[in-house]
């Protein structure tokens, strides 16, 4: 029984040495870092953020929006040739509706005292920019005036014997002799008028003239009977003053009397002030401007009164429509018909010329009429400015 428990110990201990005395198992291996699973495509990846040099510069950003500053306006006087008519409804159009402020011009309408009168205001440059009568121009600049026509707004005549009705004269040739007709000094009137006369023999001497010191003095002179007719503008005087007084008016037109007529109302400039570009300029934006107004005046007249009694406080709607119905008659001649407003011809500024020459006794006719005027600046319809 001992011998078995000595061989029982013995067998464990051999067991033990064997067992400390055996390999340990190799262990299972751990995945290295590079071996760890890469992040699948659909894994977002971290955007780099910009570097301070990637950013947008001072200088790259957009520069806020500044409005323009508008440009003041250029100050430009004009000088008509009377006191307000229905004739100058234009002007008073195209200032009122914005046209000339729209060409970036201040326009300053100013009133005349007569053509005559203007006339050497203009050639002073006192009022380098106004409108007369063509035919007192033709005489201003053959006799020296350095002034020229740069648009014809009226290119037949008005002029017309203007009469009480109740004491019509004269209303035929024969009755002219010693008839008693009321002028001012340096009216458009006694260009034409001269003409007129020596077309039938005659001479101002074998009228009698009332001598007045403005247009209303005129138009009372034969309102009073103290003159028989006066010499004015068909579409003007008559109507208005009938309208006005309740006396009946009548008007016989020169032209329908013996065919006499020349061109009539244009705008006139000096010729030194127009030398200068910056007038050139302004005299191109002024002229399209006007023939704008003009253009909407023919074409919308029962606004245009509206408009003009605005300014001429004297005139009623219905005399100023009255007023401009006559005066758009004869905004152009049959040359002219068709073509821009404003643009003359060559062959009518002769033809008044001629008149001028031959029936009112004018010497040194010039031989090349150009130098009456140029149409080197009116615009073409529809008369917009220029972008």
């Amino acid at each position: 029984m001992k011998t078995f428990v000595r061989f029982a110990l013995l067998a464990v201990v051999l067991l033990a040495v064997l067992a400390a005395c055996a390999p340990a198992p190799t262990p299972t291996p751990l995945p290295k870092p590079t071996d760890a699973p890469k992040p699948t495509a659909a894994a977002a990846q971290p955007t780099a953020a910009p570097k301070p040099t990637d950013a947008p510069k001072p200088t790259d950003a957009p520069k806020p929006t500044v409005a323009p500053t508008a440009a003041p306006l250029v100050k430009f006087p004009f000088r008509l040739n009377w006191t307000l008519y229905g004739e100058h409804a234009g002007f008073f159009v195209a200032y009122e509706k914005g046209f000339y402020k729209e060409e970036g011009l201040d326009v300053e309408i100013q009133e005349g005292g007569g053509s005559g009168v203007v006339a050497g205001l203009v050639a002073n440059n006192q009022s380098p920019v106004a409108y007369i009568d063509s035919a007192t121009m033709i005489q201003r600049v053959v006799g020296g005036m350095p002034i020229k026509a740069v648009a014809v707004m009226l290119q037949q005549s008005p002029m017309a014997f203007i009469y009480r009705a109740d004491a019509a004269r004269p209303t035929k040739v024969s009755e002219l002799k010693g008839a008693r007709i009321a002028i001012t000094q340096g009216d458009a009137s006694l260009a034409i008028f001269t003409a007129f006369l020596g077309k039938e023999g005659m001479k101002l001497d074998d009228v009698q003239f009332v001598m007045t010191a403005n247009p209303q003095a005129k138009e009372q002179a034969v309102l009073n009977k103290q003159a028989d007719a006066l010499l004015g503008y068909f579409m003007d005087q008559g109507p208005r003053m009938q309208l006005q007084t309740g006396v009946k008016m009548g008007w016989t037109r020169l032209f329908d009397l013996n065919g006499t007529t020349t061109l009539s109302s244009a705008i006139v400039v000096n010729n030194e002030w127009i030398k200068d570009a910056k007038n050139q300029e302004n005299l191109r934006k002024f002229l399209r401007a006007t023939q704008r107004g003009w253009q909407y005046t023919s074409e919308n007249r029962a606004e245009a009164a509206k408009i003009f009694i605005k300014y001429a406080t004297a005139f009623t709607e219905e005399i100023a429509k009255l007023e401009i119905d006559g005066t758009m008659t004869i905004m152009q001649s049959p040359r002219t018909k068709g073509k821009a407003l404003g643009i003359s011809d060559e062959a009518d500024w002769k033809d008044s010329q001629d008149l001028l020459v031959n029936f009112a006794q004018m010497k040194d006719p010039k031989p090349d009429v150009k130098v009456f005027f140029t149409n080197d600046f009116l615009s073409d319809a529809p008369y917009l400015p220029k972008k």
